[in-house]
């Protein structure tokens, strides 16, 4: 702990707390469940079952990979929240991970920063400015975060959302080009690389770190394989009349749900439990990615891409 937690840092956090009402308190709340792993569950298969197919295979690979880089961040800086420094600090929620950089800063700047980058307008980029500032000060608001690590979160969140408009176009036409199993090994290749960097040689201090690490670097895992597999054999398209899009999205979803609480149930407490989580959620982006835009175009709810 050092003088940044224990002066200015929690100085701030007290100030915004001093003005927290029952509204304020349910802003920031709102903004807290949209940062969570059942949000994304819903906006990501939404974006790519229902919206448009091609921008929704890179912004659920990408954002995977940023979600995973919070993770190891957090573990390798390992710094206090501002309820665990200060018993002044009234958090409305309960985190169990480290502080910097919020999760949910830099999550948001990266998932509505590529929504942004895609839409090309300037009314959806204030939005997501006005969203990532807003989920910013919630984080602050709530108590689980200083303003560093929400600075840090938003700071991390645009660098890599950079890093994904420079690199993206020239690294999927690259994959493109490669052959199916070609394609799949990168995949499988990449998913080891991420396993080893954490928590591999960053070991996760918590169970609750380690789930943090293996879920995305998993369903990256199904995701990729799933992509590869879908553009070859399926060829799904998002467009279609709007009730068939519905549907797709409330079958597809209360499958990713059945998957996520059966396996959870199934493989609770069984050792190791990194390989049971690996397979769990390797097993929802595979089905998110390749099982259900094929059972879609099977019923009928989806057609197939031109050949």
């Amino acid at each position: 702990m050092g003088l940044v937690e224990t002066g200015w840092g929690l100085q701030v956090v007290l100030w915004f707390q001093s003005w927290r009402t029952p509204v304020v308190e349910a802003i920031s709340l709102f903004f807290h469940y949209a940062g969570q792993e059942e949000f994304f569950l819903l906006v990501l298969p939404l974006v790519y079952w229902c919206i448009d197919e091609a921008f929704g295979r890179r912004l659920g690979i990408f954002f995977m990979l940023a979600n995973w880089s919070n993770g190891w961040l957090k573990e390798w800086w390992r710094r206090p929240r501002p309820f665990q420094v200060s018993p002044q600090v009234r958090n409305v929620v309960t985190e169990t991970s480290y502080g910097i950089p919020s999760g949910h800063a830099q999550n948001a700047a990266t998932l509505w920063g590529a929504v942004a980058l895609e839409a090309k307008r300037r009314w959806v980029t204030v939005l997501v400015i006005l969203y990532v500032l807003l989920t910013a000060i919630s984080r602050i608001v709530l108590g689980v975060h200083f303003p560093q690590d929400v600075i840090g979160g938003m700071v991390i969140g645009l660098a890599l959302l950079g890093l994904y408009a420079w690199l993206e176009p020239k690294l999927s036409g690259w994959i493109t080009e490669q052959r199916l199993w070609g394609q799949i090994g990168i995949v499988v290749a990449a998913t080891a690389l991420l396993l080893i960097i954490h928590p591999g040689l960053i070991p996760p201090s918590t169970p609750d770190a380690l789930a943090g690490a293996v879920t995305p670097a998993a369903s990256f895992l199904g995701l990729g394989i799933g992509f590869a597999l879908e553009v070859r054999l399926v060829r799904f398209d998002a467009h279609g009349v709007w009730w068939k899009r519905i549907i797709r999205l409330m079958l597809g979803l209360a499958v990713v749900l059945a998957l996520r609480l059966g396996l959870g149930a199934l493989f609770e407490g069984l050792e190791p439990a990194i390989l049971f989580r690996l397979i769990r959620y390797g097993l929802i982006g595979l089905w998110a990615a390749l099982g259900a835009p094929w059972v879609f175009v099977k019923t009928r709810l989806a057609d197939r891409r031109p050949a």
